[in-house]
């Protein structure tokens, strides 16, 4: 502008308050590190959660259903007397499905009650294993808000801390306090 009479002249109306706002903007890292000590244990139990989450969509997603085409196919064998054809189709299917249609298959010969019994108990017999790791899901789940609140208050107790030792007038003194209660909370 100076120069050559023309140009643009950048004009700040917020007085630096821009400059400023733009100087708090920290990283991930950053941000979980005014978390405080809490921060380690909550991200820790998400990672885990996380990755037996994926885990158990990988495991659930291999299990192959039975289909209709399978069932019919097994029936006719049934029907025709064809024992150890039906049998060899049921044992085609992996997973539970197949292990619960070949457990039907075995049993067809006898009473309908008997049939339900027997896959009753190989249906108890497979669901620890579709259902191993659920319970540390279910425990992330109940402990993260708890660890949250623990967070909160140790930050509430450092900032209590901080206005102990040089009282309120300084609120940039207060703020790191406040900002580990809330990040925890957050997370």
């Amino acid at each position: 502008l100076a120069n050559s009479g023309t140009g643009i002249l950048p004009v700040d109306v917020t007085m630096g308050n821009a400059l400023k706002i733009a100087s708090t903007r920290e990283t991930w890292l950053e941000h979980v590190r005014k978390g405080g000590p809490v921060m380690i244990p909550l991200l820790a139990l998400a990672a885990l959660a996380v990755v037996i989450g994926l885990l158990k969509w990988v495991e659930l997603s291999r299990v192959q259903p039975a289909r209709g085409s399978d069932l019919s196919r097994i029936l006719e064998h049934l029907a025709k007397g064809e024992q150890n054809g039906a049998m060899a189709v049921a044992k085609a299917i992996r997973g539970p499905a197949g292990e619960m249609l070949a457990v039907a298959v075995a049993h067809s010969t006898e009473s309908k009650e008997l049939i339900e019994e027997a896959l009753y108990e190989r249906m108890l017999r497979s669901k620890p294993r579709l259902m191993r790791f659920m319970p540390f899901i279910a425990l992330t789940a109940a402990t993260a808000p708890l660890l949250g609140l623990l967070g909160t208050v140790t930050g509430m107790i450092n900032t209590f801390k901080m206005i102990t030792v040089f009282g309120t007038g300084d609120p940039k003194l207060l703020s790191s306090g406040i900002s580990e209660a809330l990040i925890t909370t957050e997370y």
